[in-house]
Formats: structure tokens, C-alpha cells, sequence
């Protein structure tokens, strides 16, 4: 067989789904274009089929004029689905997303074993080509969103026997890149960030020197695709807690009573916004004031009083008591003139008690009255699903649940969303691991036509069990919810060095934050109307309750965007 031939390699988009028993089912790529200041995502599977060997060493030589970011693709189990009925993304199996950095060492240029000699350069990667698997490499243009010259740009894989530097495959494909920019993200965009979680798994002690590097790491991956907002535990937050009992305390705010007094330190929380900021994070959540589904008591708060350190709030508080509220007044004005004396007030939202239901309404009323007018001025959101809280002036910027969009959709002036683990059913986006590809793409487009102006999910590294109950390891049990909702509860990877490894997933939805970008590229070229016609052309209709198409579909919506901009460069 001709060594050319060793290598059965498929050039596929970011959406593709790509199980390691089946030749890919997506439609091969040749050609994909992005704006100037765009990352662009691609995949390209490989299976050795050589009648000889049952794996083969290789090295991928990429040649192209763009900076390139090359990850190999790590699989998960999935064990567990919770809707079989709904399309082919819902099975179980080995679901490829974790992106594992490939690197080489510089100083190596040769190391030779008694039975082979394998080359290693700066500018190659390793990879290993199996017969019985197929398996892929991720790869990503302008990572970093730098600005490049516009233009045509080839790029040519090859995959390069180890032995004997060899060709065993080669993949071409064309990049475009149109002369105009991504206008900046106006989209605030959060995945609550669980800093126990990294404390748990890593061993180390929170805002401990150790705690801040493994920090600086998930914060720089979460903007780097395109997260500018960031869940902060000024307490700790009341979140996903049983009642009656405690996650760890992770409190960046340091509160002191002497004789009644309450006086605040914000050193810890004045390092971790300086170390947010300088990885590119613009906003901070507040954690949430009061608990979680029916604010009816505090959060943990420890303080030091009279010299010994204690809780002096949780779920024995009332929320609306006297001695909470008293508390609230003090520190929401201590912690204002910290903000306003930085110059950083306008960078905070708030949140009063996620997930209210209606007939916790009246309670979550009472608790908010706790805080009295004192952040009129700023955001105070939170995630709900019934019209009746925004409708009372109750919730001023509604974070709503993808499939009650629509309650609000026109009447809303600030309107945001989320989704659950439990939305996927019907067609509605998601992210979950068994979702295909353009469930997670579609959302830039649906965020653009309800002119959403924040999006939050629950998960960034959420790697506990239900009601953090207990430790899982994303890597080997994705699974939450008995099971089912793989993926649900975080779109990111630990490393064993404090490195943070990204996913498939938060690499597609990132590119779908980008599709809600280059429609502003549009609108400001054509206009707020003219831009949603173009899109209601192509789709016809778009909610959250259906798939706007296929991948092959987005891609080439995606082509039309790109060229309609190009017109009015």
C-alpha cells in the first residue's frame, strides 16, 4: 500500500460530532472563512487503515500564515442519556471534548530507542494513528483573536510517519478572511465559577498563593472564549447547598464585629479582581445575598467577633430578619465606596436568590426589601422562569429560562438567559456532551434575535455531585443528575498541574458568542431591521424551542453572513 494511503484523515467543522467506532457522518470542509479579528475552530479525524499495522506513530506539520492552536481530542463516557427519543447526538458512547494542548519540548530534536529512532521538532506534534479507532485533532486559528491582514489563506495538514518523516496523509483546506472586525462583545456572558471546586480538587487551601496561580489558569480559558463575567464569592455562595448544611467557605471578604460594629476588609477581594481583570474579565456576579429557590435565609457568613472567628449567618437567619438586614445595609454601603473609590461600581451585578418560584414571591420580596434602594443604579438579576416577577417590578433584569424566552421577549427592556440541563428536549439549544454540535452554534444567532443582553449558565467547573454531595472526575463520570445530563455542570477540564483544559463545547459555544458579533458587524453596516430580515430569509423562523438547521446549514449561514459584510467593507 502506498504510505500516502496509511491514513484515512476527514477535514470536518468545530460542530462535528466524531465517535471513535464510525466514520463521521458531518460533511467534509474545504472552505471557511471569518472576520479579521475572529478565531476560527476546525476538525479533522483520522483512522489508520494500512493492511500492516495496527498503529502507527506520527507527527502533524501544519503550514499556514495564520497563528495556530493545535489540540488533540480526548474522549468521555457517556453511560447515560436522558432522552433517547430524540436524535442520533442522544446515545451512549465515548464522546470526544476535552482539548488536550499538544507540545513539544524544545531542546529534544532526537531520541532513539534500541528498535526505532522517532524525530521530534519544535514545530511538529505527536500523535499516535490506530486501526481500530477513529480519532481527531482540534484546531483553531487566531486563538487569541488578534487582528489579521485580511485575505485567502491555504492550510495543509500532514500527517508525517515518525520512522521516516513519510507522508501518510494530507488534508487542504482554504481560509477567508474578510477586512472587517468583530465589533466588541456586548454580550455579558457568565458560567458561575465554583472556587471550592478547584480547592477540592487540587488540594489546595482557599486564596492560599497556590489557590491564586490555579485561579489566574480557569480565569485565562474562560476569556479566551469570550466569558467576561465572573461569578465572585464575596461570601460564600448559597448555591446548590442542602438545607442545613455548608459548602466550604470560600468568603473573599473579610468581615470583623466589635462590639456590634461591623467593619469590612476587601483585600482578598481587591486581589481577586486585579487578577480577573489582567486575564480579561470586564464584570463581576455578586454571590447571591440570600438562598437559593425561595430566599427565605442567608448565606454563610463568617466574621471575626470580639477576636474569634464564627459564623454569624446561614440557614438559622431569617432572611428578612432585623439582624441580617441591619448587616446588609453596612456592607452594601462599605462595599460601594471600595467599588466607586476603584472606579469599578459599574462593573458589579447582583443577585438576590437564584430560581424563585411563584410561591416563594412574596419572601423573595421580603428579603429583597433588605437592601432597600441602594443598588438602584446597578444590575440586580437572576435566573427565573415566570413572567409575574419582572411583570411586579419585582426582578428589574430577568435572567429567563430558554423555553420562557418568549413570556418576556418585547417587554423586557434587559433581558438575559440561561439554560438547564433539562432543555434540550424538542430541539431547544444545549450544550450537553450528547448534544449534537449546532444545538450549542444556533444559541449566537437566537441571543441575537431576542437581543439578549447577558447569558448565564450554572457550570463553569461545577465537578460535584448533586447538592455538592460529593466529588466526580469530569474526565471519566461527566455525569450529574443520576447520571444523565453529561457535561450540564461545567465546560472545562482540571489538569494535574493546575492547568485548565477547554472543551469542544465552550470552543462551539464561543464561535456561537462570535455568529451574534458578526450580526452586529452587519447591523451597524445595514441596520437593525435589514440584518434581521437577512436572518428570518434564511431561516424562516428562529425560537429557542426548535433546531434552526443543520450544521451544514450554520456553516453556510455563516458563509452568507461573512460575504453580506464583505459588500459593505
Amino acid at each position: 500500500m502506498d504510505k500516502q494511503h496509511y491514513i484515512n484523515a476527514i477535514p470536518l467543522s468545530s460542530m462535528a460530532r466524531i465517535f471513535p467506532e464510525a466514520e463521521p457522518k458531518d460533511t467534509p470542509v474545504s472552505r471557511l472563512s471569518c472576520l479579521a479579528n475572529e478565531p476560527l475552530s476546525f476538525q479533522v479525524a483520522y483512522k489508520l487503515i494500512s493492511d500492516r499495522l495496527f498503529t502507527v506513530g506520527v507527527y502533524v506539520q501544519i503550514e499556514c500564515d495564520l497563528p495556530i492552536s493545535i489540540y488533540s481530542v480526548g474522549y468521555l463516557p457517556v453511560l447515560q442519556t436522558r432522552d433517547m427519543s430524540l436524535d442520533d447526538s442522544y446515545r451512549s458512547g465515548l464522546f470526544g471534548d476535552i482539548l488536550l494542548p499538544k507540545r513539544t519540548n524544545p531542546g529534544i530534536k532526537e531520541v532513539r530507542y534500541p528498535w526505532e529512532s522517532i524525530y521530534l521538532e519544535d514545530d511538529k506534534t505527536r500523535l499516535i494513528a490506530r486501526t481500530d479507532s477513529f480519532q481527531s485533532i482540534f484546531l483553531t486559528l487566531n486563538e487569541k483573536g488578534k487582528r489579521q491582514k485580511a485575505g485567502r489563506y491555504p492550510v495543509r495538514l500532514s500527517f508525517l510517519s515518525l520512522e521516516d518523516r513519510s507522508v501518510l496523509a494530507e488534508v487542504t483546506l482554504t481560509v477567508d478572511v474578510i477586512g472587517a472586525l468583530l465589533p466588541k462583545q456586548t454580550l455579558m456572558y457568565t458560567n458561575w465559577f465554583h472556587c471550592d471546586c478547584l480547592c477540592d480538587t487540587y488540594g489546595v487551601e482557599p486564596f492560599s498563593e497556590r489557590f491564586w496561580e490555579i485561579f489566574a489558569n480557569y480565569v485565562e480559558k474562560a476569556t479566551l472564549n469570550g466569558m467576561n463575567t465572573l461569578l465572585t464569592p464575596c461570601f460564600t455562595p448559597p448555591l446548590d447547598t442542602p438545607v442545613g448544611e455548608e459548602r466550604m467557605t470560600v468568603q473573599l471578604v473579610d468581615v470583623t464585629v466589635t462590639n456590634g460594629e461591623y467593619s469590612f476588609d476587601f483585600s482578598k477581594l481587591s486581589r481577586f479582581m486585579d487578577i480577573a481583570m489582567e486575564n480579561g474579565i470586564q464584570y463581576f456576579e455578586h454571590s447571591h445575598f440570600f438562598t437559593q429557590w425561595g430566599a427565605k435565609n442567608a448565606p454563610k457568613v463568617m466574621a471575626t467577633v470580639d477576636g474569634k472567628y464564627k459564623r454569624i449567618f446561614g440557614w438559622d437567619t431569617v432572611a428578612w430578619g432585623k439582624r441580617y438586614k441591619a448587616f446588609l445595609q453596612a456592607y452594601i454601603k462599605a462595599l460601594l465606596a471600595f467599588l466607586k473609590a476603584r472606579g469599578l461600581d459599574k462593573r458589579f451585578i447582583y443577585h438576590v436568590s437564584d430560581e424563585p418560584e411563584p410561591k416563594y414571591h412574596a419572601d423573595y420580596r421580603r428579603a429583597k426589601a433588605g437592601i432597600g434602594s441602594m443598588l438602584d443604579d446597578y444590575i440586580v438579576c437572576d435566573a427565573l422562569s415566570h413572567y409575574e416577577f419582572y411583570e411586579d417590578g419585582t426582578v428589574t433584569t430577568p435572567v429567563v429560562v430558554t423555553y420562557h424566552l418568549d413570556d418576556f421577549y418585547g417587554k423586557a427592556k434587559n433581558l438575559w438567559g440561561y439554560y438547564t440541563g433539562g432543555s434540550a428536549s424538542r430541539g431547544r439549544p444545549n450544550r450537553k456532551l450528547n448534544n449534537s454540535g449546532e444545538r450549542n452554534r444556533m444559541f449566537g444567532v437566537q441571543m441575537y434575535m431576542y437581543d439578549l443582553k447577558g447569558f448565564l449558565h450554572w457550570g463553569y467547573n461545577y465537578w460535584y455531585g448533586v447538592l455538592s454531595q460529593s466529588m466526580m472526575d469530569p474526565r471519566t463520570d461527566p455525569g450529574i443528575f443520576s447520571g444523565g445530563c453529561p457535561g450540564s455542570a461545567f465546560i472545562v477540564y482540571p489538569a494535574a498541574d493546575g492547568e485548565c483544559l477547554q472543551s469542544i463545547r465552550q470552543k462551539v459555544f464561543y464561535e456561537a458568542v462570535n455568529d451574534m458579533r458578526a450580526l452586529k458587524a452587519l447591523e451597524k453596516r445595514v441596520g437593525k431591521r435589514a440584518t434581521r430580515k437577512f436572518v428570518l430569509d434564511f431561516f424562516g423562523k428562529v425560537d429557542f424551542e426548535h433546531v434552526l438547521g443543520t450544521a451544514d446549514e450554520l456553516l453556510a449561514f455563516r458563509e452568507a453572513l461573512n460575504a453580506e459584510i464583505a459588500k459593505h467593507v
